[in-house]
């Protein structure tokens, strides 16, 4: 069972007809949401789901930002974390799964690759962090990673598993591959704002080395824009 309709709920469409195990991919698409009606839409979600599934694996989407030092405190933050603890402690099998900024095929203009996109190729000027860092990872990475781990069983599940690229990049430096790729130039202004953070991905890099899985950064990036963003 998959709940949910955005990129990562049909990347992982093939669990739609399994009834062992429920795919929770319909939070809050927006880091910087305030609404609270978004947020209760998404906790009575939750609560609803976990009631109605009880012997399902309860596979729940959150982020690697709960340890982002410029989002402590965050609404958004606060609400992941809430939710976090909610499922550990009402799921009796859970995987509570902390993804980095998961690049694919969306809509959403709120991920950073299409927040940066959209403003190059619309000529729009925007700022950019010269102090932060941004994980990006391939939806089908997300995929191999989650998957491998629910099919390890019992014995891997009831954790939080970050899930995300082993090399973060900073922001100016995937602006100017997306000037590459789509041969325009972009009109920023460089600020004195965010901070790097580290993401513990010892987990999800064991599964991905398995399988030879290529995340220099600079050929990352590229692979992601070529396939992405032709």
């Amino acid at each position: 069972m998959v709940v949910g309709n955005g990129m990562i709920a049909r990347r992982f469409s093939a669990f739609d007809d399994r009834d062992d195990i429920l795919i929770f991919a319909s939070g809050v698409s927006n880091s910087k949401e305030n609404r609270a009606s978004a947020f209760d839409r998404e906790k009575k979600l939750v609560e609803e789901s976990i009631a109605s599934n009880e012997n399902r694996l309860f596979v729940y989407f959150s982020t690697c930002s709960v340890t982002d030092p410029t989002e402590q405190g965050s609404r958004y933050v606060t609400h992941k974390l809430f939710l976090e603890e909610y499922i550990a402690g009402n799921c009796k099998n859970y995987l509570i799964i902390r993804a980095s900024n998961v690049v694919g095929k969306t809509d959403n203009p709120h991920t950073v690759l299409n927040f940066f996109v959209n403003r190059i190729r619309n000529h729009e000027p925007f700022d950019v962090w010269q102090g932060a860092t941004r994980n990006l990872i391939d939806v089908d990475d997300v995929y191999r990673i989650v998957t491998a781990y629910i099919g390890r069983g019992p014995g891997e599940w009831n954790q939080t598993i970050n899930v995300a690229n082993p090399y973060s990049v900073k922001p100016l430096d995937i602006v100017q591959a997306i000037e590459v790729q789509l041969g325009l130039k972009a009109q920023y202004r460089l600020i004195d704002k965010g901070e790097p953070f580290e993401i513990d991905t010892t987990k999800s890099a064991a599964v991905l080395q398995d399988q030879h899985a290529d995340f220099q950064p600079k050929r990352y990036l590229k692979h992601l824009l070529q396939k992405y963003y032709e």
